[in-house]
């Protein structure tokens, strides 16, 4: 099991700073001080870094005057850190050291909250350095105190909903733990998954009880109905990408009635309805990393054989972008094959038709709804052509290989042609 450390942080007696964000700043800033001096280089130096894949929009530092958030002593160990592993020197060891100086200087101020986008941005910059360094424990050990410091003041009622940065702190928090979810699935430590369970859960739970459940309480509930029509929720998708339908549409109702049949289906469109209340949709800032976070939570359940839960939280995401637009969030193409590779999954593990039929739907479906030329069509094909297989349709299985052989030759997908001729291979060894 984990423990929580508390070495790096220390409560400071002062009072949050309600001030601007530093990304936010800098952007007015720099417009101003770029009509005055272009000539100057050093005035518009800016530290750009994303410490990982995951961060969209990465962490930005500003150590120049007048963009620099932090005191004059917290910047001149930053500077020292940036010179270190930058400039051709990539010396992390160094800037890591001064980092860790820039963050002792923060704790010791008493303006410096903890909880902050500031001090928090310097933890991620030493974290940063442990990744370069490959000192993977001890960015594994960085993540995980971060963002249980975050998280725990969040429950605890430390951070209030009137703090500026609270929606900015919740958003770090759900990047950072999945990270560390993902570097404790490669490194498997003992009682990797029980620590990675209750630690996702437990953020789950938060979000929908605590910051959902007021503002969206339909989308709660639903999260937790299993019986979402599959096929009906990619015809609300795909209308909502292809052609914009939104609650303003006036040809919404129609569409509603010609499309959606079922009363899970009707249900579904309830979001649209209940959005009317607010203002353009607005969403909380962090709701694509917690999209992202539940997805790469229910692809392990997937790979760890819990197909029922990894379904229900894949159409529930599926869902909520179709509602809220939030498609860099997840690839929904993507996330409707992971849906029919869920239910074709659970139909081998209990030798079940009604899941091969299922999973059968959902692809024939999605085929249906996208462009001719997209990726994800040699694969489906493929996945067809398993399915059929599997069902004893043998001449209809062929065809979709077939298909899928083409498309994949012509996307550069060499891949698919291999698993193509695994699977023929297989079969005949069957024989």
């Amino acid at each position: 099991m984990f423990r929580k450390s508390t070495t790096v942080y220390q409560r400071s007696s002062g009072k949050i700073s309600h001030y601007i964000p530093p990304t936010q700043r800098a952007i007015i800033q720099h417009k101003e001080y770029a009509k005055e001096k272009r000539k100057s280089d050093l005035l518009g130096k800016i530290v750009h870094y994303g410490f990982f894949t995951l961060i969209s929009g990465s962490v930005l530092m500003y150590l120049w005057q007048p963009w620099n958030p932090y005191s004059k002593d917290v910047s001149k160990e930053l500077r020292k850190g940036l010179w270190q592993e930058r400039d051709g020197k990539e010396d992390y060891m160094s800037a890591l050291k001064y980092y860790q100086n820039a963050l002792q200087v923060a704790k010791e101020e008493d303006e410096m909250n903890q909880l902050s986008m500031k001090y928090t941005g310097i933890v991620l910059k030493i974290a940063e350095m442990y990744q370069n360094l490959k000192m993977t424990d001890n960015l594994i050990k960085t993540y995980y105190n971060l963002s249980t410091f975050i998280f725990e003041n969040l429950i605890q009622g430390n951070i209030s909903k009137e703090n500026p940065e609270r929606d900015l702190l919740i958003d770090r928090d759900l990047i950072v733990i999945t990270r560390w979810a993902v570097l404790l699935q490669q490194e498997k430590p003992e009682n990797w998954y029980i620590d990675l369970k209750n630690e996702i859960w437990d953020r789950i739970i938060f979000i929908e009880n605590s910051e959902l459940l007021n503002k969206f309480p339909w989308l709660v509930e639903n999260f937790k109905n299993k019986k979402i029509n599959t096929e009906e929720l990619i015809d609300i998708w795909a209308e909502s990408t292809f052609y914009n339908l939104d609650i303003k549409h006036i040809k919404h109702n129609q569409w509603v009635e010609e499309n959606i049949k079922s009363d899970s289906g009707k249900e579904f469109l309830k979001c649209w309805d209940m959005l009317r209340y607010f203002n353009d949709k607005e969403w909380p800032i962090w709701i694509e990393s917690y999209l992202k976070m539940r997805d790469y939570y229910a692809m392990l359940q997937m790979k760890l054989g819990n197909f029922p839960l990894c379904i229900q939280l894949l159409q529930s995401n599926l869902l909520w972008s179709s509602i809220g637009g939030f498609y860099s969030a997840i690839n929904c193409t993507t996330q409707i094959h992971n849906i029919a590779s869920a239910w074709f999954q659970l139909g081998q593990s209990k030798n079940d038709i009604k899941a091969y039929i299922k999973s059968k739907l959902i692809y024939e479906k999605l085929i249906t709804k996208v462009d001719k030329n997209d990726p994800i069509l040699p694969i489906v094909y493929y996945s067809l052509g398993i399915i059929s297989m599997e069902l004893g349709e043998k001449q209809i299985s062929t065809k979709y290989f077939d298909k899928s052989r083409i498309l994949a030759v012509q996307m550069d997908q060499l891949q698919v042609v291999d698993r193509i001729d695994d699977a023929l291979l297989g079969e005949l060894k069957k024989k």
